[in-house]
């Protein structure tokens, strides 16, 4: 796991950084709802190698300061099954990968790649897409500035229930103050 995500951080030192934030938001989430030791370890590991597609994305896409065009969408939007290919042969993370390709599933079913709903993604799923978009909106990217986390708060609020899972969203408000603070 360690070898794949130095890999991912040799084609964009951003994206490694980003993945061990979503990894410690995610396992902290997962700690204060109970989770197995186990489910754990699975979801920090799926944090730490969920963008690990993105390296056959096109860098102009990666980099692009401005809005993506349609066809440029549809290649990012690729990275979480090419993340789980690239993934695939690697037995011991069969857990993992699901959880790798299904991290941009939303909880009304209209996320990507398989448009699963509510239950049917595993709830390690529901925990990692939240991390991954808390800090996606917290970070400065290069197409954008980080926002205040007043503002993160807001879109997560108003996502409850859409694009999040209302138990991950309830069980990350007290978890946020940890988050905070890496």
């Amino acid at each position: 796991v360690l070898a794949l995500t130095f890999a991912i951080d040799a084609k964009d030192h951003y994206t490694r950084k980003h993945s061990e934030h979503v990894a410690a938001y995610a396992t902290a989430m997962a700690e204060d709802m109970g989770l197995s030791k186990v489910d754990i370890n699975d979801i920090k590991q799926a944090c730490l190698l969920h963008d690990i597609g993105k390296i056959g994305v096109h860098d102009h896409i990666l980099t692009k300061p401005d809005k993506l065009t349609p066809d440029e969408s549809i290649e990012m939007r690729m990275h979480s099954s090419k993340s789980a290919e690239i993934l695939r042969p690697l037995k011991f993370l069969s857990k993992v990968i699901n959880l790798v390709e299904q991290h941009h599933e939303k909880y009304d079913g209209t996320g990507y790649p398989y448009l699963l709903k509510g239950e049917e993604i595993p709830l390690s799923g529901r925990i990692v897409a939240l991390a991954d978009v808390f800090d996606a909106l917290s970070s400065k990217r290069v197409y954008k500035p980080a926002m205040p986390l007043e503002k993160v708060m807001d879109i997560i609020m108003k996502e409850k229930g859409k694009h999040f899972d209302p138990l991950v969203v309830e069980a990350f408000i007290p978890t946020l103050d940890k988050c905070i603070e890496i």
